[in-house]
């Protein structure tokens, strides 16, 4: 990249001369100027080549952990920065050997104050100061930038003064696409698997202020996130192989409480190490335990000893509450029921075509040799002969598989069951297509609001604003007039909450099952060094009355758990219940 000061000597006097004569029109075009792309490759890797520290020393921690929270935010808010116009990755592993061989907060101080000063002037903003059109949802943490014992007074003045001037031309390291947030610009430095000590530290820093700036959930946070940067330093300078810089990474993820804070699409080398094979069956945790939820017996597996309502003890020799010990730390989730699939899908997964496998059955303990199929040659657990994307539970309730729902559908299915007294819709997965609120709309007479959205300000970093709130609209003349019961469990995530929420804006919907995933909202991709590619959710998603559904998940209007005893007979008991339901509600008219 090249760089180029915010603005020639020419142009800073004649800033100056505007300025004086009381006219800042000119000093506001020069801030909001929008700079060309750097076209060169970044220097980053070259820097980063230095030889590492072995071990970091509290203080050394302290010194990056201040580096990189004031790189992130003049990346985000001083306008020779955020324009685009210095090679920013660079500029972090050239000021790293400086900054860590200061010896007080004083000279640390000194040496952040010279490098914001080397990156030139910043004009006068004379809008920056307006309040902003749209309701504020949370303004924007700077309290680290205010905190006397870790930055000098000139220092704060100097970061105070960018953020009261900060920059408002098009960000170059943040752009939005409809309502979805993207991070352009970022080098994935792909090779080698395991970056240099310097850029897996860049790396930490550039996630760590994506989420200071930009995510909209950060005051849901369990911790103080200023003390996540410090805490994690040390581990991603001491990362020596590429497994264990993968799992560092895993661990920060988890940091966050995202849902969508893992691994897409997988990482290979965390993929391999899982294992090449898998036991043809699901797992979910029930009352405590991982019980065996399905088996594939159709003769394209080899035959297994398992059975629906087997309690799973032990993995290859290992307690599985161990192993759920050992793999929370590292598994990204919202809430702890979702943490549990996440575990749950990757238990039976191995290094062989056989793992040996401890259940409980019947109350009686037994030892298994179980087979395992080699990864991606056939789904592990076959579908019910009888699924499809809608059928007839009874003849006078449908039903509705979401997995498998196309829009160009939807019409035909509602006409099937136009006489019925009401549908089941099966939520206990990712929907098979985006249709929007489309469904939703043949249950309602009249528009209805079913949810409110915020995302990030683009004049302030670190604040979040609220959108209008969202409508859906009826489709057709006449609503469907009988009950809809939408099941759910912690496997309904994104996008399965998001049209949860819409059936619960219309007038006849039940929401059945337990604790969804609490992961709402579009996703934003991450680019880390080594080439790690992660998410997070982009925007807030909020229910009308602005009640939260991140972490939380959606309301449930009856809570029902599938039990160990209706798996060992076959029974989907939410289904039931929700026929039960539908059954014995009275008649509505649209």
């Amino acid at each position: 990249m090249i760089q180029r000061p915010v603005c020639s000597l020419p142009q800073f006097f004649l800033c100056l001369l505007l300025l004086v004569l009381g006219s800042l029109e000119y000093a506001e075009q020069l801030h909001a100027q929008v700079a060309p792309a750097p076209t060169t490759p970044s220097a980053a890797p070259g820097l980063a080549a230095a030889a590492p520290i072995e071990t970091l020393t509290p203080r050394q921690v302290d010194n990056i952990a201040a580096l990189g929270q004031v790189w992130g935010f003049l990346k985000y808010f001083h306008p020779a920065v955020a324009s685009g116009q210095r090679d920013w990755d660079a500029e972090l592993l050239r000021q790293l050997p400086a900054v860590l061989a200061c010896r007080s907060v004083a000279a640390r101080s000194r040496q952040l104050s010279a490098w914001i000063t080397s990156l030139g002037p910043v004009p006068a903003c004379s809008t920056c100061a307006n309040p902003p059109t749209q309701p504020v949802r949370f303004a924007a943490d700077l309290r680290w930038a205010r905190n006397a014992k870790r930055f000098s007074a000139p220092l704060r003045q100097q970061l105070a003064f960018i953020e009261a001037n900060r920059y408002q031309g098009t960000l170059y390291y943040v752009t939005r696409t409809g309502s979805t947030t993207n991070f352009p610009h970022e080098e994935a430095y792909i090779e080698p698997a395991l970056p240099a000590q310097g850029l897996r530290l860049l790396g930490l820093c550039r996630y760590w202020n994506m989420f200071q700036y930009y995510y909209p959930y950060k005051y849901a946070l369990d911790e103080d996130w200023a003390q996540v940067l410090p805490e994690m330093l040390p581990r991603f300078a001491q990362a020596s192989t590429p497994l264990e810089y993968r799992h560092t990474a895993l661990a920060l993820f988890a940091r966050v409480h995202d849902g969508h804070a893992r691994f897409y699409p997988p990482d290979p080398l965390l993929e391999a190490e899982r294992g090449a094979y898998q036991v043809a069956a699901d797992v979910q945790f029930l009352e405590g335990q991982a019980v065996v939820l399905r088996v594939r017996h159709d003769g394209r597996v080899p035959t297994s000893p398992l059975k629906p309502g087997d309690v799973l003890t032990h993995v290859a020799g290992t307690a599985v509450p161990d192993l759920v010990k050992q793999r929370l730390p590292e598994t990204g989730a919202s809430n702890r029921a979702a943490q549990l699939n996440t575990i749950a899908l990757n238990l039976l997964y191995c290094a062989t075509p056989e793992v040996e496998l401890q259940v409980v059955r019947d109350g009686q303990p037994q030892r298994l040799l179980a087979p395992a199929i080699k990864v991606g040659t056939v789904p592990p657990v076959q579908p019910p002969v009888a699924d499809s994307m809608y059928r007839f539970l009874t003849p006078e309730v449908g039903y509705i598989d979401m997995a498998r729902i196309k829009g160009d559908k939807v019409r035909t299915i509602m006409q099937t069951f136009s006489h019925t007294k009401g549908i089941v819709v099966d939520q206990r997965n990712y929907p098979g297509a985006f249709i929007g609120m489309y469904l939703q709309g043949f249950f309602l007479a009249k528009p209805a609001v079913y949810g409110r959205f915020t995302r990030y300000d683009p004049t302030y970093p670190g604040r979040f604003l609220w959108d209008p709130a969202d409508t859906l609209k009826p489709v057709g003349t006449t609503p469907y007039p009988g009950q809809v019961v939408v099941l759910v469990n912690e496997v309904s995530r994104s996008l399965a909450e998001f049209m949860a929420m819409g059936f619960q804006a219309t007038p006849h919907a039940t929401i059945l099952g337990s604790q969804t995933a609490g992961a709402d909202g579009n996703t934003t991709p991450i680019t880390l060094p080594g080439g790690l590619k992660t998410l997070m959710t982009g925007i807030g998603v909020y229910y009308p009355d602005g009640s939260e559904t991140q972490r939380v998940g959606v309301k449930i209007d009856v809570p029902v758990r599938p039990t160990i005893a209706g798996l060992r007979q076959g029974r989907d008991e939410l289904m039931e219940k929700a026929v039960d339901l539908i059954t014995k509600a009275p008649m509505t008219t649209p």
